[in-house]
């Protein structure tokens, strides 16, 4: 079998996950040991996966998907999500009530900044 792009991509998180959920199911200290070296410096994290981001982007579209498809994907994405963080929401919300609307954008800004370029660009998609 000859993986395309979107095969391949979907290899790298299949890949990801089940190694992930290997080692949490064998040994789930060696698992947050790991997590806690990566996210250890989280400005170095946050810049790696803008970067990883970005490039995944770029093959996506390379491969022709739109970024319509790639939001409804999000969509997808974001519901499983809110599966794993919905137990949390009381301590997430009382950590950003704790915070200055002026701290949050300060330290949001990329993430802001790249939210807005792909809702503009997905907006005049789905427009045009």
């Amino acid at each position: 079998m000859i993986f395309g792009t979107i095969e391949t991509l979907a290899s790298i998180i299949i890949a990801i996950a089940v190694i992930k959920l290997l080692v949490l199911s064998i040994s789930p200290k060696a698992w947050y040991t790991f997590a806690g070296k990566l996210y250890s410096k989280p400005k170095v994290t946050s810049i790696i996966a803008l970067l990883f981001a970005a490039v995944v982007l770029y093959f996506l579209q390379k491969a022709g998907t739109g970024i319509i498809e790639i939001f409804a994907v999000m969509l997808f994405v974001s519901l499983l999500m809110v599966i794993s963080i919905a137990r949390y929401a009381k301590t997430i919300i009382d950590f950003y009530t704790k915070k200055s609307t002026k701290k949050i954008w300060k330290e949001h800004w990329i993430d802001i900044l790249v939210w807005s370029v792909l809702l503009i660009w997905g907006i005049k998609a789905l427009f045009s």
